[in-house]
């Protein structure tokens, strides 16, 4: 009897295909969440008295004194040799957007908003503090470009957990990085604040936020505190919370808007100091060409200084041992406003300051009064540029 071969399927083949056919779905894990309206707590704060990135006259010091400048001299007569011409600092020059950076994410460090309500989406995270400024992440950590003001601002947001992680890139080796931690019991909101420096961590700031209550709720909606209002701010199923009603505090202008309109800048240079004169510096050289810029620019410029809106340009010097000058100098620019503090009453005039930019040079007498007045120019140069882009 001839033999009929059967083709036999493999047992695990077919319970693979039924186990299949009929397997329950895997829960993915849930997004963490920080949407919710915060208020932070001073108590719980913790922030050194002094918070920072390294001043750029201490990084230049430090990278012009290598392990040749500390020695105490192996030559004859114990000659010391150092970085740059004859152990003079090397020059560091900080751009008007790096200088715009450092200041404005430094102070929101040391200054941080009182209040803060945050909208979570599948794909987006918008943060706006009770200035009403907004900053909206993709946290996907992808580089994008934000803005503060005019300054383009690069920035990375991911997840890490729960925790979302947001690092600013403020200048070449300099991070600014803030982690944002929710907890449920209690409820609260941890953010960390840590400025990095080359890849080492430097100064922390660790803030501390709570759900608003019935005050706090009254100054985010903008209205009189209800005796009957909940404990917590509605929100809807996915834990966004509801739009705060229409505030009575006035719209804020966009960025940029603070550059907007001038007309008028005035030329102040603080006094020079014997050192900075020995080495051809000219006070009123340097204020002449300075206006001169501005009026090229279109400003009008009064030599009497009594506008709101003015540059003023300062200047540290110091002659090495070697006859070497060494001039630290900043240009700013700064107005004059009108402000209500919430600590006082009625209005109280200060000085705000809009743009800054400084660096250090440093090199022999005759060459030392031209290096500084070519710098200082471009600075001028440099400002003139940004408020014609912002009035565009």
């Amino acid at each position: 009897m001839p033999l009929r071969l059967v083709r036999a399927f493999p047992l695990f083949v077919v319970l693979a295909a039924t186990s299949a056919t009929y397997a329950a779905p895997i829960a993915q894990p849930a997004t963490p969440t920080i949407a919710g309206a915060w208020v932070l707590n001073p108590a719980r704060t913790q922030s050194p008295a002094e918070i920072g990135f390294t001043p750029d006259w201490v990084r230049a010091q430090g990278s012009g004194g290598g392990a040749e400048g500390r020695s105490g001299g192996g030559g004859r007569g114990g000659s010391r040799s150092g970085g740059g011409a004859r152990g003079a600092p090397p020059l560091v020059r900080e751009s008007a957007d790096d200088s715009t950076r450092v200041q404005q994410l430094t102070e929101e460090a040391r200054t941080p908003p009182l209040r803060l309500t945050i909208i979570q989406k599948d794909t987006a995270v918008s943060i706006t503090d009770d200035q009403g400024h907004v900053r909206t992440f993709r946290p996907d950590g992808h580089l994008e470009d934000l803005t503060i003001g005019t300054v383009a601002l690069p920035t990375t947001a991911r997840w890490d957990g729960a925790s979302l992680v947001v690092v600013y890139d403020v200048e070449t080796g300099r991070q600014l990085r803030y982690t944002y931690t929710p907890s449920v019991d209690p409820t609260l909101l941890q953010v960390t604040i840590r400025f990095i420096e080359r890849g080492r961590e430097g100064d922390e700031v660790r803030l501390t936020y709570e759900p608003p209550g019935e005050h706090e709720r009254a100054i985010l909606s903008g209205g009189p505190a209800s005796p009957g209002a909940a404990s917590a701010p509605p929100s809807t199923s996915r834990g966004v919370p509801d739009p705060a009603p229409a505030s009575a505090r006035p719209p804020v202008l966009p960025p940029g808007s603070e550059l907007r309109g001038l007309t008028t800048i005035g030329t102040v240079v603080d006094d020079l100091s014997a050192q900075g004169s020995a080495c051809g510096l000219d006070r009123e050289k340097i204020r002449t060409s300075i206006a001169r810029i501005l009026a090229d620019g279109g400003f009008k410029t009064d030599r009497f200084d009594n506008e709101d809106t003015y540059l003023v340009v300062s200047i540290v010097t110091n002659r090495l041992p070697d006859g070497t000058c060494v001039s630290r100098y900043d240009t700013s620019l700064v107005t004059q406003a009108d402000v209500t503090l919430r600590y006082s009453k009625g209005l109280v005039a200060v000085q705000v300051p809009l743009l800054h930019e400084g660096g250090m040079a440093g090199s022999s007498p005759a060459a030392h009064a031209q290096a500084v007045m070519d710098a200082l120019v471009k600075s001028a140069s440099r400002f003139v540029s940004q408020i014609h882009t912002a009035n565009k």
